[in-house]
């Protein structure tokens, strides 16, 4: 199966919805050491891009800062977003550094320790939407699961699966497709 592995920052300007409810956290482990590397990618992929929607992105971020009991930006002041795609390679003794949170509309990552930021440029808030293993370095990967705007229990079972698979074919990492966020300054012109 081919798939990605570089695309341009990908941006789809609009105003959105929010709303509020609980989340679930989620937690998961493995072990190995290795470094790995992550960037903003600046070349236009010849793939559509994995993106989550615009408007439950910003309802599942609403929904953890409501959780967390964080004021949420009124629906009036909330600035234009852009979606950024993110590619990052995942040593197997990291993946224990990252927890996740069920915010309705999609799985965010909520908390990210330090030395997987570090390692891979992985942020709180970044949704996970895709997860793959065993890049045979043309693009084909041995296992592969999009998870877009997944539930926590979809998107941790293919975590899960890829760690396995990583694991029993010695393999020292996995790789994660992230959307982030980004909210859009006007320009001084604007001002």
């Amino acid at each position: 199966m081919k798939h990605p592995t570089s695309s341009g920052i990908i941006s789809a300007l609009a105003l959105i919805t929010l709303g509020n409810s609980g989340c679930n956290a989620f937690t998961s482990v493995a072990s190995n050491q290795r470094p790995s590397t992550a960037t903003w990618m600046s070349e236009p992929s010849n793939t559509p891009a994995t993106l989550v929607s615009q408007a439950a992105f910003v309802y599942g971020i609403d929904v953890l800062k409501a959780d967390m009991g964080l004021e949420i930006i009124p629906e009036d002041q909330k600035p234009m977003y852009a979606i950024g795609k993110l590619e990052a390679e995942l040593p197997l003794e990291l993946v224990s550094g990252i927890r996740f949170s069920d915010c309705e509309t999609v799985t965010l990552i909520s908390q990210v320790r330090q030395d997987v930021v570090d390692a891979t440029g992985l942020s709180s808030l970044d949704t996970i939407v895709a997860v793959r293993a065993g890049n045979d370095g043309e693009g084909n990967y041995a296992y592969y699961s999009d998870v877009r705007e997944s539930s926590i229990q979809n998107t941790a079972q293919a975590y899960t699966e890829a760690i396995n698979f990583a694991m029993t074919n010695s393999l020292p990492s996995i790789e994660l497709e992230i959307n982030r966020l980004v909210p859009m300054m006007p320009s001084q012109e604007d001002l």
